[in-house]
């Protein structure tokens, strides 16, 4: 997959811009605050629909106007696709791809893959079990089309199951209130361990990935990263039936549910279920969020994206396009020689720095562009080292 063009209008600093990227390593070189992290945000907002920065589109329009545009020309499979993302005061977020409506980005997710690592990151290893969950389900949407039907049709359900918690808890007495929370359960539970299954699945096969590409960053240690449920259930899904283990899962959870009924009433919401799962990221079997260091941290992060990255290659066959914000300020010398030779290849790599010199670090040519007050000029084409 590769990024051919980009172009924004009235996004965060710049007024206008269109750039075109090289297939390799592009490098966006300038000081702080002068717009470079905002063109990696517009990548990534046309790969995924959402600002990595911010949940509240607003600010991404240029001070002053009441609109952004962006429009990314992608090429995947030897096919065009056009991504385009606007936002206006008052017509909100409008997404197309190739001149169609899309209602949703959750309808999108999978046309584009990226791969982001920066400052931002360590929320995921130091933040709540929701910025875990958030990443996973981003990554697990993005590869397969059944798990973003799957997590949309649990989020309805959950939503109304808990609705009928808040507002229906005098029926629970009724046999008509009894029998209303049984239908959600029946409903709840089958799409719920769905994901649940694929959930550890994925946990499995990218704590391998992530655990390789730690061998080559960091000198010493076992990165391992545990799926942990919200209720216990065997995590030997990907080891045994198919459905043995469905219906093993649905029986505990439908057991769990059932036990925690008059508590859940008591609250008014559904207390487990997969929007409360969690993943735990260890180095020889210590959590490291609780007890590692900001540098196992930071090393342990960009081990997790260098396996998302090679997670997504293996299951589409194809390379994401990979977003490098500050890198030279996140990563000593020795990591980033690593993170070199890792990525050295055909993937698209689109890399902020505020020293020209990290161009010395690469073994092949890069493109570079310089950024000064939201606007970029080419310094090279990318065609020499």
């Amino acid at each position: 997959m590769l990024l051919e063009k980009l172009r924004l209008r009235n996004f965060r600093n710049y007024t206008s811009l269109d750039i075109e990227l090289f297939p390799g390593k592009n490098v966006l070189v300038g000081d702080n605050g002068q717009g470079k992290t905002n063109v990696i945000e517009a990548i990534h907002l046309c790969g995924t629909g959402k600002s990595y920065r911010t949940p509240r589109e607003n600010e991404l329009i240029k001070w002053g106007e009441s609109a952004f545009y962006t429009g990314s020309r992608f090429l995947r499979n030897n096919d065009s696709l056009l991504v385009e993302v606007a936002y206006s005061q008052e017509k909100g977020k409008r997404i197309r791809l190739d001149g169609v409506h899309q209602d949703s980005a959750m309808e999108y997710i999978g046309a584009v893959n990226i791969v982001i690592f920066g400052p931002d990151d360590l929320r995921i290893i130091k933040g709540g079990p929701g910025e875990r969950r958030r990443f996973l389900d981003l990554e697990i949407s993005s590869i397969y089309e059944g798990y973003r039907r799957d997590l949309a049709g649990y989020r309805r359900i959950l939503s109304q199951r808990n609705r009928f918690l808040k507002d229906g808890r005098h029926l629970m007495n009724s046999i008509q209130g009894k029998t209303a929370l049984d239908v959600w359960d029946k409903q709840l539970i089958p799409v719920g361990v769905r994901i649940m299954i694929k959930r550890a699945k994925i946990v499995e096969k990218l704590s391998s990935l992530a655990h390789a590409a730690y061998k080559e960053i960091a000198s010493t240690g076992f990165l391992k990263l545990d799926y942990l449920p919200s209720f216990d259930v065997p995590l030997d899904a990907t080891h045994r039936d198919k459905a043995a283990v469905i219906d093993e899962y649905s029986r505990i959870f439908q057991r769990e549910l059932n036990r925690l009924k008059k508590a859940e009433l008591l609250q008014g919401i559904t207390l487990i279920g997969p929007h409360r799962d969690n993943m735990v990221f260890s180095i020889d079997d210590v959590d490291i969020r609780t007890f590692g260091s900001q540098g196992q941290q930071r090393t342990a992060m960009l081990a997790l994206r260098l396996g998302e990255l090679d997670l997504i290659r293996n299951e589409t066959g194809e390379d994401p396009i990979l977003l490098l914000d500050d890198v030279s300020s996140e990563l000593d010398p020795s990591k980033r020689a690593h993170l070199w030779k890792y990525i050295d290849g055909d993937i698209q790599t689109v890399i902020t720095a505020t020293d020209q010199k990290i161009l010395n670090e690469f073994p092949k040519s890069a493109k570079v562009f310089k950024v000064q007050s939201g606007s970029i000029k080419e310094v090279n084409d990318g065609s020499s080292g």
